[in-house]
């Protein structure tokens, strides 16, 4: 299910930035009203009046729907690059140490160890960080 389109209505039928009178009863909401409940409306968070109302505003405030838009664009984006996986070889590892630790009758003792080697060679510094993890039963 993907976010709701706040400005779907606005394509088209928006006449510039307005400024509505913020009122439950008159059903309009005002730019800071739209833009502080925002993020709740794309993570499907808002009361359903508070939803109307909101789209109701960006289908009447061109600022407003180009905000929204704006907002709807940058989360398809960050979706679409943070959507790396681990390497298989990575997820096998640490599946592994989780059966190792699940299969143990008793305590299990987790020992680990981190190395840092800082080399000049010139101008230019190398930092080797190395780590290992050595699981037991006991």
């Amino acid at each position: 299910m993907g976010a709701p389109d706040a400005s779907a209505a606005a394509r088209g039928t928006a006449t510039g930035e307005t400024e509505t009178p913020s009122s439950p009863e008159s059903g309009c909401i005002s730019c800071e009203e739209m833009i502080a409940h925002l993020q709740a409306f794309l993570d499907h968070e808002c009361e359903h009046s508070v939803a109307e109302r909101l789209v109701r505003h960006v289908a009447e405030c061109e600022h407003c729907a180009q905000i929204a838009d704006a907002e709807q664009h940058l989360r398809a984006i960050i979706r679409s690059r943070c959507a790396e996986q681990a390497p298989p070889e990575l997820r096998a590892r640490v599946l592994g140490r989780l059966a190792v630790l699940r299969g143990t009758s008793g305590v299990a003792s987790v020992s680990r160890t981190t190395s840092t080697i800082v080399s000049r060679d010139g101008s230019r510094v190398t930092v080797t960080r190395t780590s290992s993890m050595r699981i037991e039963r006991d």
